[in-house]
């Protein structure tokens, strides 16, 4: 996600977001879960460009 959004470091994607997705890690473990169990297929993320963070 940091290199989608031009973040050089993943933590500043953090601190930037965390907040506004709280349940987002039980989110993703529900995810891996059905992923790994051939319950879901995922398709591959679409390629675009990065936004450029200001330094």
């Amino acid at each position: 996600m940091a290199e989608w959004l031009g973040h050089r470091d993943p933590g500043i994607t953090h601190q930037t977001y965390a907040h506004v997705m709280p349940d987002a890690p039980g989110r993703l473990r529900s995810l891996m879960d059905a992923v790994f169990t051939m319950q879901i297929e995922l398709d591959p993320p679409r390629k675009f460009e990065a936004v450029v963070e200001a330094d």
